[in-house]
């Protein structure tokens, strides 16, 4: 009896199922945001247990945007709803949990030691790059310091985008940090570049992850609400000529601004002849999450900054009970 075609409304036409829809977008974005300032934090104020909550976080709020999605596909299959969001919660959320750390310690497990390095060299040339004075293998990055709404993706996934690169491909036009890079490099423990090299892997993949998952969910809350309103107005019709092709659409539309505009950074010789087909090449696994994340996130920062201060006021996103989570190492 759990399978089944009956006759009802549905899911996506639900006042309770849209406003879930409605609340984890808020959710998503603002997480998306704050993990954007952890990631990104130029001071190194940023704490192992802070990247290990907004890790463990990451999880979570992918895997509910999955079981978001089941949710819609698996409705017209499941007769009891509660059944639905019960089965659905625990095949996302296990899914998400297991796939985005089965994925970043596989990533981590095989670094060698000019991935750990480079990685450590990439985070310290962070700010050289925000201010234009960046060359890979000879290549122009920006050629001016970059724009306001590029500054805090970019200090996030500058690190990840040069995972495919060895530090001699690194080079800066600036005096000081020449020195920075050399003589007077800080002492660097091993601990320390490891824990540096699963920063870069984990962004984009966490990220990534959680935006493709929110834009996917908010489709489908404009879809649904554009299709109650139709209901709503007796426009039983047009509803049942555009209920097919309403979300894709939607979908369609998000992904293109999402992926078109480009921005400074990725149409750069730099990024376009250097550092992508590096990480493709190297890093195959990895290179799809930075390439999504580092052409949508700008295209969406100003909106994930808003959600996160006005309607989720700057929320942490902590792990209350983190000792429950310590089998899983902090980086």
């Amino acid at each position: 009896m759990l399978f089944s075609a009956p006759q009802r409304k549905p899911l996506n036409l639900q006042v309770w199922f849209l406003t879930v829809l409605a609340c984890y977008a808020v959710l998503e974005l603002s997480f998306n945001h704050r993990l954007l300032e952890l990631a990104g934090d130029l001071q190194l104020n940023t704490t192992p247990d802070q990247l290990h909550d907004i890790e463990l976080w990451g999880r979570v709020v992918s895997g509910l945007g999955l079981a978001l999605l089941l949710m819609r596909w698996l409705d017209r299959f499941v007769r009891s709803r509660i059944v639905l969001l019960l089965l659905c919660c625990t095949v996302g959320l296990t899914t998400m949990w297991h796939l985005q750390k089965a994925l970043v310690d596989a990533i981590v497990a095989r670094a060698d030691q000019q991935d750990l390095m480079m990685s450590w060299r990439s985070q310290l040339s962070t700010q050289e790059a925000l201010n234009g004075r960046i060359l890979l293998r000879g290549e122009t990055l920006l050629g001016r310091p970059a724009p306001a709404e590029l500054r805090p993706v970019m200090s996030a996934l500058w690190a990840s985008s040069l995972a495919g690169l060895s530090p001699d491909d690194l080079d800066s036009s600036s005096g000081a940090a020449q020195l920075m890079s050399g003589f007077f490099a800080p002492k660097i423990t091993p601990e320390q570049l490891s824990a540096a090299f699963r920063k870069t892997v984990m962004t984009p993949v966490v990220l990534g992850a959680s935006l493709l998952f929110g834009l996917l969910n908010l489709c489908q809350f404009f879809a649904g609400l554009i299709g109650l309103v139709l209901t709503l107005a007796r426009q039983d019709g047009l509803l049942q000529r555009c209920k097919f092709w309403l979300l894709p659409a939607m979908v369609a539309l998000c992904m293109t601004l999402s992926w078109w505009p480009g921005n400074l950074w990725t149409t750069s010789p730099a990024y376009q002849l250097v550092a992508r087909p590096a990480l493709w090449a190297d890093k195959p696994y990895l290179a799809p999450f930075v390439e999504w994340s580092v052409r949508a996130e700008p295209a969406w920062a100003d909106s994930v900054a808003w959600v996160h201060s006005a309607l989720l006021q700057d929320f942490e996103f902590k792990v209350p009970f983190r000792a429950f989570f310590r089998s899983d190492p902090a980086p």
